[in-house]
């Protein structure tokens, strides 16, 4: 299969990305370059609830659940916006350009990022049926597979494939609906989906994101689109290391949802009119973001504490000096006292949104010098420095100190910046505990946050820079215009005059041209190189070779649907479950065993018709022995040797091999 076959399958994962939020958009007339920038968020809150709500309604997860939330979602926001009818014309700062400009512009520069990133992604996962050739990929693919076989997404009900209990499942419902609308494998609609959340979600986010913080300009707009797509932490980082799926789409969502939040707290550069609805849209996202991965909704609640602190200090100040007497008294207490509800609120949830302590193992990886130069250099984990980001960040932050505005832009940054250094430099301790346990201490996932905060300073520093360029090209034309006296830059009547948006644009040419090539180097191809090596399958590939997928391939030919077999899940052989619609009795590394068939798994061996065995296979129906050995995914060996011994003593019976991989028949209970 080529990427060309794969083409109706991209075009159908934007559908499911952006026609439920369009609908909800446009119905709650947000305007279109509005309703485009929020429809992944709404979409993915559609289409997450929906996943919910089905099986209490008693129907199998499909479309029509997802078109039933979207239409009792658009017709809750017609009415707000009926209601909101006083909702004034979006404002313009001054010195922006027309709507015409920003809006060409916003496009153009999605238009570059979905090219820079989408390039990196095709590259990098080589065919639409490739894989990530990693732990937690088991999980996932699986969880697909198993929202298809039990016609349940629900995030409360997924992980009862493990014998655990709830999990965000937004991702898993996304790719599911793909693979059940568009009939396509599990593999193909994985990666459709993530190029489409990589290359369009999360720059329109990006984009969306620097318009609140610093205007419309079409500048902002271009060098947002271009940085988006500057960064190896992310969008491919999360899909090379973990793989981190459920995580990757909740943090492609939190540009938009930062946004929103500075938006509802009346800190945007553009009024949208009635901060009610944007508060409205913001309660539509949180949800679908939440349910994607809930860490990145405690992420957006961290990283919103500068600019909601800056906004309440701003608040109790024009208070006191408004207010006096009792009066003053009255709403200074109300205000305090909403700030302790506030911090209490907070801590309860930062305490409850976690795993356990347990899952939280991962060790520091470095020292806090590093971790620092890390952050400023825009080069964690381990990464080449990105010298043109780390430059036009620092710029960005210099000239917002000195001009004074949007300085809560800087706290924010300060608290991802604090959480990273954190989690990958201090001590294995309860502080580090309490602070980043809710992303499993886990480094990768924290430097994934970096460019979130990264970008906006950086687009700063960018349109500073373009705006040197143009003065420069100003002085140049004015100087070719004393020289050629027809030719002038502003006030000529000659046809052929100068103007300002002509030496504005070429300056953004050089820029764009300049910026893409700086950025694309060292950091980012470094990142596509790691993620090319998880995604390759050969001989010795981690997880499952190529004879191991030329077995699973068969199985639907020789194992009954309803037969149950046994294998090593470190080995890749649960992978059978998402490539052949073939059950294990584990379908995840981390699954629960089933009472009674641990001694198939570890020994000792049972006798032939074993009284304590067979009621468990029989009731079971394992039948199968499904073994790829013991090279497991990392690299070390987690015994399942009663599986070897079963085989040595003659209690299996092999029914189809491929090099190393084979199957057996069980022979240990006679039929019933």
């Amino acid at each position: 299969m080529s990427w060309f076959d794969a083409v109706p399958q991209f075009l159908l994962a934007v559908v499911l990305l952006f026609i439920p939020g369009l609908a909800v958009g446009f119905a709650a007339r947000l305007g279109a370059p509005r309703a485009v920038a929020a429809a992944p968020g709404v979409s993915v809150s559609v289409i997450g609830v929906a996943a919910i709500a089905a099986p209490f309604l008693g129907v199998s997860w499909s479309v029509l659940p997802v078109v039933a939330v979207t239409i009792g979602m658009a017709v809750v926001a017609f009415g707000a916006s009926v209601l909101l009818r006083k909702r004034a014309k979006p404002v313009e700062l001054a010195g922006e350009d027309r709507p015409r400009y920003w809006i060409v512009a916003s496009l153009a520069a999605a238009a570059v990022a979905a090219f820079l990133i989408g390039r990196r992604l095709l590259n990098a996962i080589g065919s639409p049926e490739s894989f990530s050739q990693t732990f937690d990929n088991v999980f996932h693919l699986n969880a697909v597979r198993y929202i298809l076989d039990t016609g349940s997404g629900s995030s409360l009900t997924l992980n009862a494939m493990t014998g655990a209990g709830s999990y965000p499942a937004a991702w898993h419902d996304v790719v599911s609906l793909l693979v059940s609308a568009g009939g396509g494998e599990i593999t193909s609609s994985v990666n459709a989906v993530n190029i489409v959340v990589a290359a369009l979600v999360w720059p329109l986010g990006c984009i969306y994101l620097a318009q609140t913080i610093w205007g419309r300009r079409p500048a902002v707009s271009i060098t947002a689109g271009v940085l988006s797509a500057a960064f190896g932490a992310f969008p491919i980082s999360l899909l090379d290391f973990g793989v981190l799926y459920p995580n990757f789409l909740a943090l492609a969502l939190l540009p938009l949802v930062l946004a929103l939040g500075v938006d509802a707290l009346g800190l945007s550069a553009v009024s949208h009119g009635s901060r009610i609805m944007s508060l409205l849209l913001l309660l539509a996202v949180l949800p679908g973001m939440a349910l994607a991965h809930p860490s990145a909704a405690m992420a957006w609640l961290a990283l919103m504490l500068p600019p909601a602190f800056y906004v309440y200090v701003r608040v109790f100040a024009k208070t006191l000096r408004s207010r006096r007497g009792k009066g003053r008294v009255a709403a200074s207490a109300a205000l305090v006292l909403a700030f302790v509800a506030a911090v209490v609120l907070i801590r309860l949830l930062w305490d409850v949104v976690r795993p356990p302590a347990e899952a939280a193992f991962w060790p520091p990886v470095e020292t806090t010098g590093q971790a620092i130069g890390e952050l400023i250099a825009s080069s964690a984990i381990g990464r080449p420095v990105a010298w043109a980001v780390m430059a036009l960040t620092l710029l960005g932050i210099y000239a917002t100190i000195r001009s004074g505005r949007k300085v809560w832009l800087l706290g924010t940054y300060l608290v991802a910046a604090a959480l990273f250094v954190v989690v990958s430099s201090f001590p294995a301790d309860d502080f580090r505990l309490s602070l980043t346990g809710i992303w499993y201490n886990d480094p990768p996932r924290l430097a994934a946050l970096l460019p979130l905060v990264t970008i906006p300073l950086a687009c700063r520093g960018a349109v500073e820079v373009w705006c040197w360029l143009s003065s420069a090209l100003a002085l140049a034309a004015g100087y070719l215009n004393k020289r050629r006296p027809g030719r002038t830059f502003e006030g000529a009547t000659t046809r052929n005059r100068l103007r300002p948006a002509v030496l504005f644009t070429a300056a953004g040419i050089v820029m764009i041209v300049a910026l893409a090539a700086a950025t694309q180097r060292g950091n980012v191809s470094q990142a596509q190189a790691s993620m090319a090596g998880s995604y390759r399958l050969s001989e010795d590939s981690p997880l499952v070779s190529t004879d191991e997928l030329a077995l699973i391939k068969r199985l639907p030919g020789e194992v009954p649907k309803d037969a149950l077999m046994v294998g090593n899940p470190w080995n890749g052989s649960s992978l059978a479950y998402a490539f052949a619609d073939r059950k294990l009795v584990q379908l995840h590394i981390l699954s629960a065993v089933p009472q009674g068939a641990a001694p198939l798994l570890n020994g000792p061996v049972p006798s032939k018709d074993d009284p304590a065995v067979c009621p468990t296979v029989d009731s079971l129906k394992i039948e199968y022995i499904l073994d790829f050995g013991h090279r497991e995914v990392h690299g070390r060996d987690s015994g399942y040797k009663g599986l070897d011994a079963l085989i040595a003593a003659g209690l299996a019976t092999l029914e189809d091999s491929q090099g190393e991989a084979k199957l057996y028949r069980l022979d240990l209970c006679p039929a019933p």
